[in-house]
């Protein structure tokens, strides 16, 4: 049985897939069915880690060469807002027609 904290849940902490894996378990899906949303280096390495496509935001502070395996790079969730219907969330699309780059 999961716990309420990722301390419950993993055993390492990202960039292990620990936490993604158990939220996959949690959420009775697997990564072909998921997009990770985060704002670290880590968040995005450990997505790949677990097969997992990432979006990320610009709000942890990190250059965009260490986000560049994300699928997408938005400024900030106001951003990705306002792009959502041409993100790889909208309608359960599974691919950008371009991925977002903003510089």
């Amino acid at each position: 049985m999961l716990g309420d904290t990722p301390y419950d849940v993993a055993a390492a902490a990202k960039p292990d897939p620990d936490i993604v894996q158990a939220a996959f378990s949690k959420a009775h899906c697997g990564p072909g069915e998921a997009i990770m949303l985060g704002d670290t280096p880590y968040d995005v390495a450990a997505a790949a880690r677990a097969g997992v496509r990432a979006v990320a935001v610009r709000s942890g502070g990190h250059p965009d060469a260490a986000l560049a395996n994300a699928v997408a790079i938005y400024d900030d969730a106001a951003d990705l807002l306002a792009s959502f219907e041409t993100s790889i969330f909208a309608n359960g699309r599974t691919r950008l027609t371009s991925p977002p780059r903003r510089e």
